[in-house]
């Protein structure tokens, strides 16, 4: 059977149709069922499943009755179109962050479900866990791809230049769907560009709102068979409200647009004509050098110092240094070694370009910014993309608490003149 009957087959059978698929979960239905035109395809499919997702599944089709894992499976028939909506499934749940999905399956999936999907204390099956947010309602996965964004995405920290008190109704009520929609809406038709942005979803969290924007960015082509077919590529916006919308966090492509629409909501929510700038926080020059020398000596429980990348060293020639460890070992006394030897690399601190820093297993680049050259302080930014969302609060908390840093994203949004 071809992939287009497969599709064809499983909406029959009560799967949601085509277009919730390939443009909600952006899947192609044809070509990832096209496995499944093989002859063995589901047999296999089916023996592959674990006993977490092959519980979902059964209750999903109403099969009913204990035993072992494998005559469970046997149960399951590999003509059964209504198991096709879980190939697709499987599909969509490739390469989303596990915690994207763990978050949101948290969120709305009843405990009893979220314990059918466990596999450790501290682990879950998340396929079982896409499977279980299906059965629930087909509307729960949209979600998870819309908060995958925000674990891979760096977010450029914005904020407010006026002085507004904060709104009397609270940022979750008064940011609405409706005012976002109407926003979006208007800014089309200003920009008149043919290119059109489309709410997805709104999804408020402690005191924040996430706002998820999917727009046409810059005119792309893909091939379909033989045929070239035209279009844009398409961009994620994820706009991060709080602290009574006087901040914003930014992950995008864009970097005029997206904040461009980021004020507008922000002026709708006010009531009056609002601008975001990037945010600083300066630190002089001796709380860095104290910094890296607690790092150099690993006074740091938590970080490790695994990299240095200085533009000029003492050496002849002035030439510039990487300094690093491939097994993510500390760095500190070959620093200490090389300052011994042959000169500082340490100070001034306009020499460093970047160091990185493990903090839970993960390798995040710090950078040292000075934008005013009358100045001896510097903004302190980080590559916040490398981190969750928990991680990167903690990661924060940790330097503003221990160290007295407080640490910024290397991602920027500008106005464009002109």
């Amino acid at each position: 059977m071809k992939a287009k009957k497969l599709v064809e087959a499983a909406i029959a059978a009560g799967a949601p149709p085509q277009e919730f698929w390939e443009n909600e979960l952006e899947i192609g239905c044809e070509s990832a069922l096209q496995p499944a035109t093989r002859k063995d395809f589901m047999n296999g499919w089916i023996a592959g499943r674990t006993g977490r997702q092959l519980s979902v599944i059964r209750q999903k089709l109403g099969i009913t009755g204990e035993g072992s894992v494998r005559k469970r499976k046997t149960e399951l028939s590999p003509q059964d179109p209504r198991l096709l909506p879980f190939v697709l499934i499987q599909e969509f749940a490739r390469f989303k962050s596990h915690g994207a999905i763990f978050e949101w399956a948290e969120r709305v999936l009843p405990d009893t479900a979220l314990e059918q999907c466990r596999q450790s204390e501290v682990r879950y099956d998340t396929l079982a866990l896409c499977f279980a947010l299906y059965d629930q309602d087909p509307d729960q996965l949209p979600p998870i791809l819309h908060l995958d964004r925000t674990y891979k995405s760096g977010f450029a920290r914005m904020k407010l230049v006026q002085n507004f008190r904060k709104p009397e109704q609270p940022l979750e009520k008064g940011l609405t769907r409706t005012l976002v929609q109407t926003v979006l809406t208007e800014y089309d038709e200003i920009r008149d560009d043919g290119r059109a942005g489309e709410f997805k979803n709104l999804v408020p969290d402690e005191n924040r709102v996430l706002v998820f924007v999917r727009r046409c960015e810059r005119p792309d082509a893909i091939m379909q068979g033989t045929r070239v077919v035209h279009g844009h590529r398409r961009e994620w916006i994820v706009l991060e409200f709080f602290d009574g919308a006087k901040r914003v966090n930014i992950a995008s492509l864009t970097v005029d647009e997206s904040l461009e629409i980021a004020n507008r909501i922000g002026s709708a929510y006010h009531g009056r004509e609002c601008h975001y700038d990037n945010e600083v926080a300066w630190i002089a020059a001796k709380q860095i050098e104290h910094y890296l020398e607690k790092l150099k000596h690993d006074k740091d429980s938590v970080l490790k110092w695994v990299e240095l990348v200085v533009a000029n060293t003492p050496l002849a020639g002035a030439c510039g240094m990487r300094l690093t460890d491939a097994e993510s070992n500390p760095i500190g006394k070959a620093v200490i070694h090389f300052e011994q030897r042959i000169g500082k690399i340490l100070s001034p601190i306009d020499r460093i370009e970047s160091i990185k820093v493990l903090f839970r297993d993960k390798r995040v680049s710090l950078q040292f910014e000075r934008e005013d050259e009358s100045k001896d302080a510097y903004v302190v930014r980080y590559s916040d993309h490398r981190l969750t969302p928990k991680e990167r609060r903690l990661f924060e908390e940790h330097m503003r608490e221990i160290h007295e840093i407080p640490v910024l994203s290397t991602e920027k949004r500008f106005e464009v003149k002109g």
